[in-house]
């Protein structure tokens, strides 16, 4: 039979004292919380890790040498303009130093070939990840892809 008492009173314990007899509440005792307005905060200044910035990669997917001029812009203001050539199969890779996100916009064209343009939304995610973008050129077609 003691046991039963005993479980009862642990059970009760955790919340002694919470409630004292006589203590009662009165309207002049509760407050209301109003709220506070408060400013929207900044975004945060993004800063590309070291070991791993956006780095644009160019591959030249074809059997002949090319030149190819690559250019990225960013609110009018020129990040990338380099020309350089590859030979069949060969790479190039680029880093524009991207810390900030932003409407980009890519150009890639080879000489006496294709050439394509694209608008390159960088966002918070791209410059914290490192995502990189890919050109595949082709002989009749350069195609542009993104790391997710």
């Amino acid at each position: 039979m003691h046991r039963r008492t005993l479980l009862a009173a642990l059970a009760l314990a955790p919340i002694a004292g919470c409630v004292a007899p006589g203590d009662t509440a009165t309207a002049s005792d509760q407050s209301t919380p109003t709220a506070t307005p408060t400013a929207e905060p900044a975004p945060p200044t993004m800063t590309a890790p070291p070991d791993d910035p956006i780095l644009f990669v160019v591959h030249n997917g074809t059997d002949d040498e090319l030149t190819v001029s690559v250019a990225i812009t960013h609110d009018g203001t020129t990040v990338l303009d380099e020309t350089v050539t590859l030979a069949a199969d060969e790479t190039a890779e680029y880093d524009p130093d991207i810390h900030a996100p932003g409407a980009y916009a890519l150009t890639v064209a080879v000489d006496g070939g294709p050439t394509r343009s694209r608008d390159l939304p960088i966002d918070r995610y791209d410059v914290r990840a490192g995502s990189n973008h890919y050109v595949e050129i082709y002989p009749d077609d350069i195609q542009i892809f993104a790391e997710e």
